[in-house]
């Protein structure tokens, strides 16, 4: 049996063991607070379908509820036995999660969120068995496990049709191609060091004795091995490979164990390369964080790095504030939450996180409104409707009153952030208006998504837009999209001293008919003789230059920093890595986003790429009893890290790292502003007040907020009929400024 169907075999065996303990486990007792799985499961509840959790009472031997009782009191995060016990109204795998999170490879009990719903990583087990059933390798259907984008995972690599043995290698296998399909492998596939199993039609990955091993050979007791194996070919540890990397159950190029890459994706099985843009991390790495993070996603950006939640993600619901509505915060693309806006919902109120729409009555509308014919009055921008006629502005789009006409593609008045104001859809957004279509990565054109500046986007450069090839001993690697919407194929390179082998070049040799004449294959070493620059190697001495380099014979020893000989564009020449592109020799340290220092990633230029202009070094700050408001810090893309300059909060104090904008008693506010009907700001004439810095008018009289200095003889502002107002004394009264002094009756004066 091969090494990978061996591998499937196990999975399959382990998956359905969990799926029986899994079924085990819901017919006895559970605790009312089970301990969550160290993958984001837990065991004993399932409270998402809204399960209640028993107890058994030893005397009568009766199933007592005993959830809920008193009302939900527990937080997002805290242990719970049932939806009744959770303010969010969900109890999921034994925690009280935000939202219902159902699917079987989604979890809400992951260490590092717990009470949110992220997505299970590539590789773990999901909720349940049941959730994803494991199918024979066979049928190259689910394997049991998670892919780590909230789906199950489907067999990939794996011998799903047995071949024909044909010398030491396996003629026609098909393999399972990730997506359900079992498709032809490669034509002929060697099992060097390895023979092939007659009675299997695969080959062997260990040996009992020479005759497992490839022609002339001999079998090495102490590890079942037949030697090394070359890159491409199965393995099970370093030391089988020539290479000295076993990666992905493959002989690799690289140690190849970094997030976002793989050593066994399609047509270039024993090369470490990225995984495609929103692909899941296979290796697990790059975990979900939950849309409130703005962080991962769990999917990886294509060039070997983790991908962030798209900007306008919503990651705060929206809130109401008094009459205002504080709007749905969204990510900003780089891993930041931005704070929201604020929307008057006058004429209308805010209720429940949104402006109401419609009256039945007076109290329905905000004061002085009055409701007439459903309406409170023409509607301001960012409420519902449905016709023009609705709204002030005379535009009803995208289904809110909107501030201009807003027409085209990219263009939209319901974003989650501004509703009723007219903005672009953010890059690799799609287009919500749908006039953006997908006209598939052939055609290098539209993909059905927005480009950030009210355009649609084309696919990016580098999609790959028609297969690798293999004729009359050329090989052509795939063809990529450039930067102006064209199909471009490679430079087409000589399988020589090889010849074809279905859509690749041969690798290696057992027969002189796989060498391009007039060379010849040495049985012993299996090659066709020196190698021309871009063909696959493991030493320089497979190579007519000299150099191997990237496990591709190079022009040169193309040892720099962010060089390489191994891309698509270029095999077999020493050429700079791409912007963006992860550094194959790994001397680009990734030195963290907060220091603004290199990101691990080559400039394009033969250098190390620094993190981008904007990207977040340190957080915005607020001091606590502080007016002090400063933004996040940003990366200037030159290795600094830039603070812009504090701004006042005034009339607020500061929240937590943000400006409060509401309040509810005058500690909320910034001296000598005061709470007012939930907003800070000075007080009103006729209120209490110490001094003029505390009123709106500027003047403080007879400790009441007045309209004037109210400073002469016999005037006051402080007089109940006329409070604010400054107002003349009656006769008679004391003099309130204190000027009029008693001279005595003997004076017939004051």
């Amino acid at each position: 049996m091969s090494l990978l169907n061996r591998f499937f075999v196990r999975i399959s065996v382990a998956a359905a063991l969990a799926a029986a303990l899994a079924t085990f486990g819901c017919g006895g007792h559970s605790s009312p607070h089970p301990t969550p799985h160290p993958d984001g499961g837990a065991a004993g509840h399932g409270g998402a379908d809204g399960g209640v959790t028993t107890r058994r009472d030893a005397a009568a031997d009766q199933a007592v509820s005993t959830c809920g009782v008193g009302g939900a009191t527990i937080d997002v995060g805290k242990s719970c036995s049932c939806d009744g016990e959770c303010l969010s109204g969900h109890c999921v795998e034994g925690v009280c999660c935000s939202t219902a999170c159902s699917l079987g490879c989604q979890t809400c009990s992951a260490p590092d969120a717990m009470g949110s719903c992220v997505m299970r990583p590539a590789g773990a087990a999901p909720r349940t068995g049941a959730s994803c059933p494991v199918a024979s390798p066979a049928t190259c259907g689910l394997d049991g496990f998670c892919d780590g984008a909230g789906g199950c995972r489907k067999y990939l690599g794996n011998t799903c049709m047995h071949g024909t043995c044909s010398g030491d290698a396996v003629v026609g296998a098909f393999a399972c191609d990730g997506t359900g399909q079992c498709k032809p492998g490669v034509t002929l596939m060697f099992c060097l060091p390895y023979t092939c199993d007659q009675y299997t039609g695969a080959c062997y990955d260990e040996c009992e004795s020479a005759a497992m091993c490839q022609s002339g050979g001999a079998c090495d007791f102490s590890d079942a091995s037949c030697g090394q194996a070359q890159n491409g070919q199965p393995c099970t540890k370093d030391s089988g490979c020539t290479s000295g990397h076993c990666t992905d159950g493959v002989c690799c190029n690289s140690a190849c164990n970094g997030a976002c890459t793989s050593c066994n994706s399609p047509g270039r099985v024993g090369v470490c390369f990225p995984i495609a843009d929103g692909k899941p991390d296979p290796r697990g790495i790059c975990k979900d964080q939950g849309t409130s993070s703005c962080g991962h996603d769990g999917t990886c950006d294509g060039v070997g790095g983790c991908e962030n939640y798209p900007r306008d993600t919503v990651c705060l619901a929206p809130s109401c504030t008094g009459n205002r509505l504080n709007t749905a915060g969204t990510c900003d693309g780089l891993g930041t939450c931005r704070p929201p806006g604020v929307l008057n919902c006058h004429p209308f109120l805010c209720d429940s996180g949104a402006c109401t729409n419609t009256c039945k009555t007076n109290d329905d509308c905000d004061s002085p409104a009055v409701c007439q014919n459903g309406t409170c009055g023409p509607k301001p921008p960012g409420f519902a409707c449905t016709a023009d006629a609705e709204c002030g502005s005379g535009h009803c789009v995208d289904g809110v009153c909107c501030d201009s006409a807003c027409t085209g593609s990219c263009m939209y008045c319901a974003l989650a952030a501004s509703p009723g104001h007219c903005q672009m859809v953010a890059a690799d957004n799609p287009d919500p208006r749908g006039l953006c279509k997908d006209s598939g990565p052939g055609a290098c054109s539209t993909n059905g998504k927005c480009d950030g500046t009210g355009s649609c986007e084309r696919y990016p450069t580098g999609t790959v837009c028609a297969a690798e090839k293999c004729d009359t001993g050329v090989y052509t690697a795939q063809s990529t999209c450039n930067a102006t919407g064209q199909c471009v194929a490679p430079d087409s390179l000589p399988c020589a001293p090889y010849v074809c082998n279905d859509t690749q070049c041969f690798r290696t040799c057992t027969t002189n008919d796989q060498c391009k004449s007039p060379n010849s294959c040495d049985t012993v070493k299996n090659t066709c003789g020196p190698k021309g620059n871009g063909a696959s190697c493991t030493s320089g001495d497979e190579c007519a230059s000299g150099f191997c380099a990237q496990g591709y014979c190079c022009n040169s020893a193309c040892g720099g920093k962010c060089q390489s000989c191994g891309l698509t564009n270029s095999l077999g020449a020493c050429t700079n890595v791409p912007a963006g592109t992860v550094d194959p020799t790994a001397t680009c340290a990734d030195q963290g986003a907060t220091s603004c220092g290199t990101n691990a990633k080559c400039d394009g230029n033969g250098g190390c790429q620094r993190y981008a202009q904007g990207t977040t070094c340190a957080g915005s700050t607020c001091p606590a009893g502080s007016t002090t408001f400063t933004a996040g810090s940003t990366c200037d893309g030159a290795g600094s890290c830039l603070t812009p300059n504090p701004t006042p909060c005034f009339p607020y104090q500061c929240g937590t790292n943000v400006c409060k904008n509401s309040c509810t008693t005058d500690g909320d506010c910034a001296s000598p502003a005061v709470c007012i009907g939930g907003s800070c700001g000075l007080k009103g004439n006729g209120q209490s007040c110490a001094s003029g810095a505390e009123c709106l008018s500027g003047f403080c009289a007879q400790g009441i907020c007045c309209g004037t200095a109210c400073n002469m003889p016999c005037q006051s502002c402080g007089l109940a009929a006329s409070l604010g107002t400054c107002t003349n004394v009656a006769n008679g009264s004391p003099d309130p400024q204190g000027t009029c002094h008693d001279m005595g009756n003997a004076s017939c004066q004051t």
